[in-house]
């Protein structure tokens, strides 16, 4: 697929800014499309991400440039980005758990409510005295079910809380977020995780996700409503 010239993007992203929320994902999904498959980051100015009517995020792959991710829907913890056609994300707390559409990205995170990540992230933010688990070992599935190739990977890693460190969010704003490091392997790969938690939420996270992808770079670009208020509010 041909990249689209910066200008064209950015042009385009423009146009997106001024779209009723009816023509929001399918917007959005053409033009992260072509910066996920192209060979061009996309990067808005801190007065365009300020000016963005929708929740997002900046994706990245070792293989890939940035593109953009846009808030499709959420269930519980869960929240669901689209980043072009088909493909989608699904995350929590940060942590790519399934797609659909994207080779090399998770298709499925078994036990995933056993993520120690979430309760480390809540701790943070509540303060709370309860121990939560140093340890989490899961089946991760990688591949396509439409050409019946998928494999199993079992990842096994190890959490620790690291320092406060000042962290400037792609709104400009400067925040002080605290450390999540995991440490492990999946299958024969030693991996480094880390993810940036700022009041019970995760602004940034860097996480190794298959040999074919490499680390996965999730940034939120503008925060979901529901994160900000502890409560679930739809995005329109």
């Amino acid at each position: 697929m041909t990249a689209m010239p910066r200008t064209l993007l950015l042009g385009a992203l423009a146009t997106l800014l001024l779209s009723g929320c009816s023509a929001r994902v399918q917007n959005m999904v053409n033009t992260a499309k072509t910066a996920f498959f192209g060979h061009q980051d996309v990067e808005l100015s801190v007065e365009r991400v300020n000016a963005y009517p929708y929740a997002a995020a900046y994706v990245r792959t070792d293989n890939f440039p940035q593109a953009i991710a846009v808030l499709d829907r959420f269930s519980g913890e869960q929240r669901v980005y689209r980043t072009g056609g088909d493909e989608a994300l699904t995350t929590r707390f940060g942590r790519v758990i399934s797609s659909a559409g994207i080779p090399g990205m998770p298709l499925h995170t078994f036990d995933w409510q056993q993520d120690p990540l979430a309760c480390h992230v809540q701790q943070q933010h509540r303060g709370t005295k309860q121990l939560c688990p140093r340890e989490w070992l899961r089946t991760v599935e990688i591949g396509n079910y439409g050409e019946n190739d998928v494999r199993q990977v079992s990842f096994d890693s190890t959490f620790t809380v690291g320092n406060t460190i000042d962290y400037v969010h792609p709104d400009g704003t400067l925040l002080q977020a605290v450390v999540i490091n995991e440490q492990g392997k999946a299958g024969d790969t030693a991996f480094r995780n880390e993810f940036y938690a700022v009041a019970g939420r995760i602004v940034y996270a860097k996480q190794w996700v298959s040999a074919d992808l490499g680390y996965v770079t999730w940034r939120e670009m503008k925060p979901f409503s529901g994160d900000l208020s502890d409560s679930n509010g739809e995005q329109q």
